[in-house]
């Protein structure tokens, strides 16, 4: 009996914790949290008018995304409306050095020009196997027919090998 008192005096009390809790929290404005105390900023969001908040957003900028082709910077005022700017206002984001984007830009050029350029010629190579093949079994067919019907196996042992039948240029005489 004692223990169910207990645990229903534990069960109100953290009601009426959860209930002023949600009181307090109700009290924060947008992008803030209730620790306990004070409202403070969700992770990721920092208060502009605040110097060590905005010097705090700087430096975690900066660590997290200081890499050779990216850089951190502090933005403010990322909520299109000035007149509902919440407190909490300021944001990391991400900026790309001028050398990366021009690498980028080159790569993706370069990647362009060698498919431009690239396609075409496959195509031709392409064109020019199957008309060597085509001419290679009219060949054969000739040469079949001149011997006075379809080859044998003798007969095509004693025709020569030409390694440059496929290749368009080198097996043509």
């Amino acid at each position: 009996m004692v223990l169910l008192k207990i645990a229903s005096l534990v069960l109100v009390l953290s009601v009426i914790d959860l209930v002023k809790g949600q009181n307090d929290a109700n009290n924060c404005a947008v992008n803030q949290l209730f620790n306990g105390k004070i409202c403070t900023c969700v992770p990721g969001y920092f208060a502009s008018e605040n110097e060590e908040s905005a010097k705090r957003c700087e430096d975690e900028c900066e660590e997290v995304y200081s890499t050779y082709f990216t850089y951190g910077k502090c933005v403010k005022e990322i909520f299109d409306k000035a007149d509902q700017q919440p407190a909490c206002n300021m944001r990391c984001g991400l900026g790309l050095y001028l050398w990366a984007s021009i690498a980028i830009f080159v790569v993706i050029a370069a990647a362009l020009a060698t498919l431009f350029f690239t396609i075409p010629l496959c195509i031709a190579s392409c064109c020019s196997c199957l008309q060597a093949r085509k001419a290679n079994k009219n060949t054969k067919r000739v040469y079949a027919d001149s011997q006075g019907g379809a080859p044998g196996k003798d007969q095509l042992a004693t025709m020569s090998y030409n390694p440059y039948a496929y290749w368009p240029y080198y097996g043509r005489t």
